[in-house]
């Protein structure tokens, strides 16, 4: 029952943003009752952090599935952007990225969202480090602000996506995305 709860909750937030995910609108999607979900959730912060720690969790998992069927050597390093970006736009991180512009305003659920966007970043940011170690990078301070800017861009670019529509647009953003990857890559591998 929980998890039919929080995959509801996700298409809520997928279809129709954040204000409109009420305790209703996921029950009417869940099929089930309003004790039901008071049952497992208490609050509407509770649901939304068992949303993003759901969203966490899947976007690790398709990044590392990617990352096991890529190539060695620079390409899976590549290929990590590129699974992060088909994570990026599905429905499980597009409810995370609601979540998290609704913590704006509201401290109680920006607290418990740090904790798992935290998280997330970090085994984000150790998986890629960990990829570039392999291939001989040792400036860590340069692939940190790497993976600032990839997770920026695409969870621009998913936004962006979102509004326009615009696939092509978006892909060719990433496709730019990947050649600058590929241009750092070769720059911090020949200096180490």
């Amino acid at each position: 029952m929980r998890s039919r709860l929080i995959e509801a909750a996700v298409e809520c937030l997928y279809a129709s943003g954040y204000g409109a995910t009420t305790f209703q609108t996921v029950t009417d999607s869940a099929g089930v009752s309003r004790g039901a979900i008071l049952h497992h959730f208490p609050t509407r912060v509770d649901l939304m952090a068992a949303v993003a720690e759901y969203a966490a969790t899947f976007q690790d998992q398709v990044v590392l599935e990617a990352a096991g069927k890529a190539a060695e050597g620079s390409e899976l390093f590549v290929s990590i952007t590129r699974a992060t970006w088909a994570a990026m736009i599905q429905p499980p991180a597009m409810a995370l990225l609601e979540v998290m512009m609704a913590t704006r305003g509201d401290p109680e659920l920006a607290s418990r969202i740090k904790e798992v966007t935290t998280a997330l970043e970090g085994r984000q940011r150790d998986d890629v480090w960990r990829f570039a170690k392999s291939l001989g990078v040792r400036d860590e301070r340069r692939i940190d602000a790497m993976v600032r800017l990839h997770r920026a861009a695409m969870r621009g670019l998913s936004l962006e996506l979102s509004l326009t529509q615009n696939q092509a647009g978006a892909e060719e953003s990433m496709d730019l995305l990947v050649h600058y990857k590929r241009l750092l890559t070769q720059e911090l591998t020949s200096s180490s």
